[in-house]
C-alpha cells in the first residue's frame, strides 16, 4: 500500500510541475513587405504548419508577392500565408481590391479546406458587386492554396442600406466551424437611416457550402460591436464585444464609453438573454470560452474602468476576464497586467486544461519585465480552478507588438498569431513597418542545457563542464563518448538535479583521453525514465599544441616512469633511442599508439636511476632525460 501510495504522490507533484512549466520558443519568424502586415488570426494545418490571415499593402517586396487584390496604390487586401512546422513561407496569397480589405478569422473544414473571412470596402476586384457601404468576403481554399470558391456578403449603396463595420480597434468579423461541419459567422452591420439605423450585432449561420441558412442581427439602440462568437454545449451560440447602448435598451450596459456586450442565443438564432458589463470608461470583450463544468462561461477583453460592475483597474488599461453563469450573471472578474497598457485579444484551453490568454502589454507584470518602451506579444497561462497565473511570457522589441490569437497545437505546444514593428529583442527582422509575427512555443525538456565545454587540464586529461538553465522532473545525466561520433558508449553517469531554474554546473574528468578526436555526449532521463539526447562536444587531443612545443621538441611522460614510456612528437619517421648515463643503449619494445605517439616498453627490468630518450631523423633530433624508479 505505501508503495502505491509513493507512486501517487510522484505522479501528483509530477502533474503539478508540467503545470508549473514555462514554453519556450521552438522558432519564432516575420513575414511581410516593405510596408505594413498586420496578422489576425491563424489555424494548424494538417501537416504540422500554419495558416496566417491578416492584410497587407505591400506589393513585390520580400514575402509578399504580385497583388492580385490591387495594382499597389489602393489600399489593404487580405494576405494569407501559409507556413510550414518550421515557419518557412511555403506560399502566400492575396485577395481583394482597390480599397482596404483585411482578414480577421479562419477556420479549417472538415473536408481539409480553410475558409477566410474579412471586411472589405472595395467594389472590384475579389469584391465586385460590393456596395460602397462595405461588406464581409469570406474566400475557401485548399490547403496548397489553390482557390477553390468565394462569397460576398454585400453592402449597401445608399444610406439606407446594409453597412457591414470595417474591422477597428474594437469590432472584427469572425467565423466559427460547429460540431456539425456548418458554420457560424459574427460581425457588425447596421440598417436603416440614421438617427434610427446603429450598428448591431450580425450573425449568419452557413451550410456545409456557406450558403445562409439563417441571419439575425441583436443589440441596443447605439452602437453595438462584436468580436467573438461561439457555439455552446447546449447547441446554443454566444456573442461579445462592446457597447455604446444605454441601461434601458441592455441591462447593465451604459456605464462608460464602450461597456462590455454578451448576448446567448439558441440553435434557431432565438435571443435568449443579453448583458452589459462595464465601468466609467472604455471596456470591451474580445473572446469568449464556456467553462469546463458547461456551468457557464469566461469573458476575456481589456479594461480601463476604474469602477463600475468592471473597475478596480491595476493600470491605464488591464487584461480581463469576466466569469459569468449560463444566464449571465456576473460570478467574479479578474485583472490580470501591470500600471500601463494591457489586454487580451484570445482566450483558449488547452487539451492539457490550462487557460491560455493572448494580447499585448506594456507594462512589468510581476517578475516578468517588458522587452522595449512600447507594447510587447503577452501570453498568460492561467489555472482553470483557481484563476492564480502559472506564467506570464512577454515577447517583443522597442517597438509595437501584440499577439491577436493563441492556439494549442496537436503537438500540445503554443502558436502565437502575431504582429511586430520591432526589429530587435524577440523579434529576428522586420521586413518594413509592420510585419506578420509567427511564435511557435513548447513545453521545455526535462533539461535544458546552458554551456557544455571540453578542455585539457595541467594533468593532460580532457575535462567536461556543462551548466543547466532550466530542470523540471530530470533524473540523471549519462555522459557518452566516441571516436567518431557516431556510436558512442557510456563513460559516466550523474544524479540530475530534479528541480531548479537557476544556473546548475556539471563537472566530469576523462582520464584516458585517445590521441586526436574525442567526442562527447549527453543524455538524460525523466522521472519516468524516458530518455532524451543532449549536446555534443568534442575535443582534439594534441599534448603537444596544447604545451606550445615547438615543432623540434617532443614530449615523455610519465616522468619518473616505471615499466613504460609515452612519447608524442611532431617528428616524421623518427628512430628513437633509450640510452643510460654512459650512453649504452638499453633494449626496450616500441609501439606505435598514434599518428604521433609511441609507447616505450621497458625490458630486463632496467636498473633505477637516469636515462635519456633520443628521437631523430634526418632532419633533426632530440633528447629528453627521464629517471627510472
Amino acid at each position: 500500500m505505501l508503495k502505491y501510495l509513493s507512486i501517487l504522490i510522484l505522479i501528483l507533484i509530477t502533474q503539478e510541475c508540467v503545470f508549473a512549466q514555462e514554453y519556450v520558443v521552438n522558432w519564432q519568424k516575420s513575414y511581410g513587405g516593405e510596408r505594413n502586415e498586420v496578422a489576425y488570426a491563424g489555424v494548424e494545418t494538417s501537416d504540422g504548419g500554419f495558416i496566417l490571415v491578416g492584410s497587407t499593402n505591400s506589393k513585390n517586396s520580400f514575402d509578399v508577392k504580385e497583388s492580385k487584390g490591387f495594382d499597389g496604390t489602393g489600399g489593404n487586401d487580405f494576405w494569407i500565408s501559409k507556413v510550414s512546422n518550421t515557419g518557412a513561407i511555403v506560399w502566400a496569397k492575396t485577395f481583394g481590391g482597390s480599397k482596404d480589405d483585411v482578414a480577421t478569422s479562419i477556420v479549417k473544414t472538415l473536408n481539409n479546406e480553410y475558409l477566410i473571412l474579412g471586411t472589405s470596402q472595395s467594389t472590384d476586384g475579389d469584391a465586385i458587386f460590393n456596395g460602397v457601404n462595405g461588406g464581409l468576403i469570406l474566400i475557401r481554399l485548399k490547403e496548397n492554396g489553390d482557390f477553390v470558391s468565394k462569397r460576398l456578403f454585400a453592402g449597401g449603396n445608399s444610406n439606407s442600406g446594409v453597412s457591414f463595420q470595417q474591422v477597428n480597434s474594437f469590432s472584427k468579423p469572425t467565423i466559427k466551424i460547429l460540431a456539425d461541419g456548418q458554420f457560424i459567422v459574427g460581425a457588425t452591420r447596421s440598417i436603416g437611416v440614421n438617427p434610427f439605423s446603429g450598428y448591431d450585432f450580425y450573425v449568419a449561420k452557413l451550410s456545409t457550402f456557406g450558403d445562409t441558412l439563417w441571419e439575425k442581427t441583436f443589440g441596443g439602440g447605439l452602437e453595438d460591436y462584436l468580436n467573438d462568437i461561439i457555439q455552446t454545449s447546449d447547441g446554443g451560440y454566444l456573442m461579445v464585444g462592446g457597447t455604446l447602448s444605454l441601461e434601458r435598451d441592455i441591462t447593465g450596459a451604459g456605464q462608460g464609453f464602450l461597456d462590455f456586450l454578451v448576448i446567448k442565443i439558441d440553435g434557431t438564432g432565438r435571443q435568449l438573454w443579453e448583458k452589459g458589463f462595464g465601468g466609467n470608461n472604455y471596456d470591451v470583450a474580445f473572446s469568449a470560452l464556456e467553462n469546463s463544468s458547461k456551468t457557464g462561461f469566461y469573458i476575456a477583453g481589456e479594461s480601463s474602468s476604474i469602477n463600475g460592475q468592471i473597475g478596480n483597474s491595476l493600470g491605464e488599461k488591464d487584461g480581463i476576464i469576466l466569469r459569468i453563469d449560463k444566464n449571465g450573471i456576473l460570478q467574479n472578474k479578474n485583472h490580470f497586467g501591470g500600471i500601463e497598457n494591457d489586454g487580451f485579444y484570445s482566450l483558449i484551453r488547452g487539451t492539457d486544461g490550462v487557460l491560455y490568454a493572448s494580447g499585448t502589454s506594456q507594462s512589468t507584470i510581476g517578475t516578468t519585465k517588458p522587452k522595449g518602451t512600447l507594447t510587447d506579444a503577452w501570453l498568460m497561462a492561467l489555472k482553470e480552478e483557481t484563476f492564480v497565473p502559472i506564467f506570464h511570457k512577454l515577447f517583443g522589441g522597442a517597438d509595437i507588438d501584440l499577439a491577436r490569437q493563441v492556439i494549442y497545437t496537436s503537438k500540445s505546444g503554443l502558436f502565437l498569431a502575431a504582429s511586430s514593428r520591432s526589429a530587435d529583442g524577440d523579434a529576428s527582422v522586420n521586413r518594413g513597418q509592420s510585419d506578420f509575427w509567427a511564435l511557435n512555443l513548447s513545453l521545455p525538456p526535462p533539461i535544458i542545457f546552458g554551456k557544455f565545454q571540453a578542455f585539457l587540464n595541467e594533468r593532460q586529461e580532457i575535462e567536461l563542464v556543462w551548466t543547466t538553465t532550466f530542470e523540471q522532473n530530470s533524473q540523471f545525466i549519462f555522459i557518452e563518448k566516441s571516436d567518431d561520433n557516431k556510436a558512442f558508449f557510456q563513460k559516466d553517469e550523474q544524479a540530475a538535479v530534479g528541480v531548479s531554474t537557476g544556473i546548475v554546473s556539471y563537472r566530469f574528468i576523462d582520464k584516458n583521453p585517445i590521441f586526436g578526436n574525442n567526442y562527447y555526449r549527453l543524455r538524460y532521463t525523466d522521472l519516468a525514465n524516458k530518455s532524451y539526447v543532449g549536446p555534443t562536444v568534442s575535443f582534439k587531443f594534441l599534448p603537444l599544441s596544447i604545451l606550445n612545443l615547438p615543432i623540434d621538441q617532443f614530449r615523455v611522460y610519465p616522468n619518473p616512469a616505471t615499466d613504460f614510456v609515452l612519447i608524442d612528437t611532431f617528428l616524421e619517421n623518427p628512430t628513437i633511442q633509450l640510452v643510460d648515463a654512459k650512453g649504452i643503449s638499453v633494449p626496450f619494445e616500441l609501439i606505435k599508439i598514434g599518428d604521433s605517439s609511441y609507447k616505450i616498453i621497458l625490458a630486463n627490468n632496467p636498473s633505477i636511476g637516469i636515462y635519456h630518450v633520443v628521437v631523430s631523423n634526418s632532419v633533426a633530433k632530440q633528447t629528453k632525460k627521464i629517471i627510472v624508479n
